[in-house]
């Protein structure tokens, strides 16, 4: 009898979690009740992402700088006359209108929500597309950007042939619908918040990744740490079988399919109004720190002449640089390479507004 009502028990209990991790609305409630000094708390995520998902608080090194630097504002002077619609993603959430030379309206479009745009034709519209290494495969090996970033003024098209044969399990019978509408893409991670993200458990945890590291020489988790141990890098970026990585080998077909969706949407945007098109890609931490055996996604894609689609060259620039341009811990760029990047787009937009600069 014992058993039974346990057994029931675990199964209800499975369920709720399940769907509880399913939800979005339960997920905001309970992380809104969630009182993170008490033990049932979550653990807060204070040094850095790569930091906190393999428990390496402990190791200083990893860990981001008390240091308080700043995202450096335009001192440009001329006549604003660019409207600046950036799609992007967390790289450059940070970024306002006061960070661009010659801006007189900025507008985020988040990848992870997609977003709208209506043209201003009395100034110069320019569309600045700004990934990550790590998604650049996955994103335009499709076309999905086209149903994600569109005119307010038309009607939302269902862009045909919108998932590519790269990625036949987005295959769906009904346009439009595929088998991510049914799952919560978050579920591993809001699964692991709703049984494990306890600071009650975190000793735990933080025990078996001193042990790892210090033992084993590994981090724990999804991270794995760079060849001369002063970097935590993402497991995906380095995983010579992952999409993500920097390391996976690509094939003649493979960047023919990337060049050919880049000058699609070139044509689409431009055509759309745009006066001008920018795709700059931002480099894995693992790219630039440890570049042996990279697979060159980001020269193979700039460099290919077929390519019409103008670039902003992060990679040529982080690549000579001497400064350390990423946190030590964490997917991100530090504020030096946030900067550097901003330097190189302002040249791009200030040869946009065509009028004397002061700089």
């Amino acid at each position: 009898m014992f058993k039974r009502i346990l057994s029931v028990f675990f199964i209800v209990f499975g369920m709720v979690t399940l769907w509880a991790s399913t939800s979005r609305k339960a997920m905001e409630f309970i992380s809104n009740r969630r009182d993170n000094n008490a033990w049932w708390g979550s653990y807060q995520c204070l040094h850095g992402d790569l930091v906190s998902m393999s428990y390496l608080d402990f190791v200083s090194m990893f860990n981001q700088s008390d240091v308080h630097d700043v995202i450096k504002k335009t001192s440009y002077t001329g006549e604003k006359n660019i409207v600046l619609y950036l799609e992007g993603d967390s790289y450059t959430w940070p970024v306002r209108d006061t960070n661009f030379a010659g801006v007189a309206a900025y507008h985020f479009i988040p990848r992870t929500g997609g977003g709208n745009y209506h043209l201003d034709t009395g100034k110069r519209n320019i569309l600045l597309i700004e990934i990550s290494e790590r998604y650049f495969y996955g994103y335009f090996t499709s076309l999905q950007m086209m149903n994600e970033v569109f005119d307010t003024t038309r009607k939302k098209k269902n862009i045909s042939l919108v998932y590519s044969t790269a990625h036949p399990y987005y295959a769906s019978l009904f346009p439009g619908i595929s088998l991510a509408c049914f799952f919560n893409k978050y579920i591993n991670q809001n699964l692991q918040g709703n049984l494990f993200n306890y600071n009650f458990i975190m000793p735990v945890f933080e025990e078996k990744a001193a042990l790892n590291y210090y033992v084993f020489n590994r981090a724990s988790g999804d991270v794995v740490i760079s060849d001369d141990r002063n970097f935590l890098f993402l497991k995906e970026t380095v995983d010579r079988n992952d999409i993500h990585s920097s390391y996976r080998p690509l094939n003649a077909d493979e960047i023919t399919l990337m060049v050919s969706n880049l000058d699609t949407l070139y044509k689409h945007y431009r055509a759309e109004g745009f006066n001008e098109v920018y795709l700059s890609v931002i480099p894995n931490s693992a790219t630039i720190q440890q570049p042996e055996g990279y697979n060159n996604l980001i020269p193979l894609i700039q460099n290919d002449p077929r390519l019409r689609m103008k670039i902003i060259d992060a990679y040529s620039a982080f690549k000579n640089t001497p400064k350390t341009l990423y946190w030590h811990g964490d997917t991100h760029w530090n504020f030096d390479g946030m900067n550097l990047w901003l330097d190189i787009v302002n040249d791009t937009l200030v040869s946009n507004a065509g009028n004397a600069i002061h700089l």
